[in-house]
């Protein structure tokens, strides 16, 4: 496999990770670090009515998921040894494109539909 191939291959993979990471966090409600900014604390349990950002632990979820998929794409490129077709290169575009555009509009639904 050419050496473009692979790296376009793990950021591809690492792009799909990230945005499934990032939407899945808050749609499966896993735990996730909150910043509470009036104590300037970093916390897992929150107490109810604080003032916290919870973007810490989803960008946290995001970077996670990126270094898994990372992982994955690393593991595919060592096991596919052929270079790959070019119509499979642009599939795995689009995946990672759908993943990231999905992902964004999970979060833009949310915040403008919160119920």
């Amino acid at each position: 496999m050419p050496r473009y191939q692979r790296a376009f291959v793990i950021v591809v993979c690492a792009l799909i990770g990230a945005g499934f990471a990032y939407a899945a966090c808050d749609w499966g409600q896993w735990p996730r670090a909150a910043y509470l900014p009036l104590t300037g604390e970093l916390t897992f349990h929150p107490a109810r009515g604080s003032v916290m950002m919870l973007y810490v632990g989803i960008i946290a979820w995001g970077v996670g998921g990126a270094a898994c998929g990372a992982l994955v794409g690393t593991a595919v490129c060592a096991v596919w040894k052929r270079p790959l077709p070019g119509r499979v290169l642009q599939v795995a575009g689009a995946w990672a494109i759908a993943a990231i555009v999905l992902a964004g509009s999970y979060y833009t639904w949310l915040l403008l539909f919160p119920w």
